[in-house]
């Protein structure tokens, strides 16, 4: 069973006992980030936000069967009926009254996520290697940011499409490898920086985001064919791998770096994971 798998199975059997990031990745013996990073990536939403969901959920299908709104608010960890009826109005758009309502309101529940479904999504067979470790000084990259939602990545594309004409063309620019950043991970998604070294005092244009990252130690892998398939990689590497390795993943930035090996035309060829580990 996946690690995704597991997280899902560990959830759903507590939903009605107090539950945080910080526990689930505990039991798992992997890091918060490690859990953040994997289920958003294998199921589109963060791991807390789909609790969230699933415990009120559960509330409306009580309520609609008759049972008392506080009750329904305790089950599914709200401890007064204003915080309930806030979260309940938040994730619905209505408020949980409403349920007593003829006719009830057509809410949008969320069930729970299929452990069977979450393993048969496609995760490739990586070619045989050791990962290198490496110890990475502080980098200075600058380059093209968007903010993206975890349920759509669709526009990292367009926003290397917009970058790929600057390249060589900036001021300060160090060597030529591209490196595309996932950073500041939030309850709904990352901001993603397409873009290349540069000194630190380097003059930039107007529209690029300048992004520092800490020394540190990666652990450094390699995905090999299109450019499509990456975050299919990044998800084996969570999935499977660490959880195996013993390293603990940092709450620094991951990034890809592409060197010559990859064409950047057809979106082929080899591009290396650089993962932040303890």
């Amino acid at each position: 069973m996946s690690l995704t798998a597991k997280l899902i199975w560990y959830i759903e059997r507590r939903l009605n006992q107090p539950l945080s990031l910080s526990q689930v990745a505990r039991v798992h013996g992997v890091s918060a980030c490690h859990v953040t990073r994997l289920f958003a990536m294998s199921c589109d939403q963060p791991l807390m936000a789909y609790v969230r969901a699933r415990r009120l959920s559960e509330a409306a299908k009580a309520i609609r069967a008759g049972s008392d709104l506080i009750d329904a608010a305790l089950s599914a960890g709200y401890g007064s009926h204003e915080a309930f009826t806030r979260a309940f109005r938040q994730q619905f758009g209505v408020p949980p009254r409403a349920l007593r309502h003829e006719p009830a309101p057509d809410l949008r529940l969320t069930e729970p996520l299929s452990m069977n479904d979450i393993d048969r999504n496609p995760k490739p067979d990586l070619p045989p290697q050791t990962p290198r470790l490496e110890k990475l000084d502080r980098l200075t990259l600058a380059g093209l940011s968007g903010r993206f939602d975890f349920a759509n990545l669709s526009g990292i594309p367009a926003l290397w499409q917009a970058f790929c004409p600057w390249f060589g063309h900036i001021e300060g620019q160090r060597g030529g490898l591209s490196y595309g950043v996932s950073y500041n991970y939030r309850t709904d998604g990352i901001d993603y920086l397409a873009g290349v070294e540069v000194t630190e005092g380097s003059d930039l244009p107007p529209d690029f985001t300048r992004l520092i990252l800490p020394a540190g130690r990666y652990a450094v892998f390699e995905h090999h064919g299109h450019v499509s398939g990456l975050s299919h990689t990044w998800r084996a590497l969570y999935d499977d791998w660490l959880p195996a390795s013993g390293l603990k993943v940092r709450y620094d930035p991951g990034f890809e770096r592409m060197d010559a090996r990859y064409n950047g035309a057809t979106g082929q060829g080899v591009i290396e994971i650089w993962m932040p580990v303890e």
